[in-house]
């Protein structure tokens, strides 16, 4: 019994982490398709995906200031 409601919990607990990595991705997707036709982006969501997307190289990083002790 114990195992039988410990896989019900499993395959649940799975469901709903695919569930929302799915409409995480579905809702960026669409973020971006917004953006790119030109629409003024105003809501969080699009800054915080295209924050999430934007490339990062070493290239793209700002030197270190020392301390200055």
């Amino acid at each position: 019994m114990i195992l039988i409601l410990a896989a019900i919990i499993a395959v649940f607990l799975a469901g709903s982490t695919c569930g929302i990595f799915a409409m995480l991705v579905i809702g960026i997707h669409a973020e971006e398709r917004r953006a790119s036709r030109g629409r003024p982006e105003t809501s969080r969501v699009g800054t915080a995906s295209r924050r999430l997307l934007s490339t990062r190289t070493c290239d793209d990083t700002p030197g270190r200031v020392p301390a200055g002790r």
